[in-house]
């Protein structure tokens, strides 16, 4: 493989860590069907029908009605990443050939319109899967998640849409997203988790080291993986109920 396709694939592996950072998903058993048989392998059955985030430093977590609000001041930072990959391609395309560059935005814009089609089914199911004892904040954060998606969207229109075929149907099926890409998206989580293990065996090795030298270089083969835990910011929920009802409800409040 020359140096190209690998600068290439690593750019684009880069910008596209950015659709799963700070991100919150659920999957309904209902909607899996046979195909649950066939990821079986690679998904455990207590992985549907919960909700979880997704942040490429912290890990993932399951979160419920009692932190719905602190889901939606975790979210936030979302729309400045999106922005960031923006820039990133505007200068890009001056760095690249017109053919590297179209490689990357062709398959960035794919999957952008992937999770576009995914946070609007997610926004617009979600009391649907869950009933209605789902905390009002929950329904709130996955509109704005999608939002931060459609935004972006007609960023890189503005920049980009010379280079795309804007009258593509994508059509995603449940099935294709099942089969297609749900696989891929489980192989880049996977990625991210072992990423966060090894960072965090080298901090712990880093520790070790500095208490006691000598004693450290005898269990640096013994440090077991850590478990990854959920860590939650602290957050004003006054201040984001105010928010939620404002920008998603068009409820003005005093």
């Amino acid at each position: 493989m020359s140096s190209e396709i690998i600068k290439t694939t690593l750019l684009l592996d880069e910008l596209l860590e950015v659709f799963f950072h700070k991100i919150i998903y659920y999957v309904p058993s209902d909607i899996v069907g046979d195909v649950k048989e066939q990821l079986k392998d690679q998904i455990n059955d207590d992985f549907y029908d919960e909700f979880y985030f997704m942040d490429n430093k912290l890990g993932s977590g399951i979160f419920t009605n009692e932190n719905a609000l602190e889901v939606n001041s975790y979210l936030i930072g979302k729309r400045t990443f999106l922005e960031q990959n923006t820039f990133k391609l505007v200068e890009k395309s001056k760095e690249l050939t017109e053919f590297e560059f179209l490689v990357i935005i062709e398959k960035y814009y794919e999957y952008l319109m992937l999770f576009i089609d995914l946070t609007q089914w997610l926004s617009q199911n979600v009391k649907k899967y869950n009933g209605e004892d789902i905390h009002i904040s929950i329904i709130g954060a996955f509109h704005v998640q999608c939002q931060f998606y459609v935004t972006h969207l007609k960023d890189i229109c503005n920049y980009f849409g010379r280079y795309l075929d804007l009258e593509k149907d994508f059509n995603f099926t449940v099935g294709e997203f099942v089969l297609q890409y749900l696989p891929d998206i489980l192989s880049r989580y996977a990625k991210i988790e072992d990423a966060q293990e090894e960072n965090a065996i080298e901090i712990n090795k880093e520790n070790e080291q500095k208490e006691n030298p000598k004693e450290a270089c005898n269990q640096l083969s013994k440090i077991p993986n850590p478990k990854k835990k959920k860590q939650r910011p602290i957050v004003d929920n006054t201040k984001l109920e105010k928010m939620i009802l404002e920008v998603i409800f068009n409820v003005k409040t005093i």
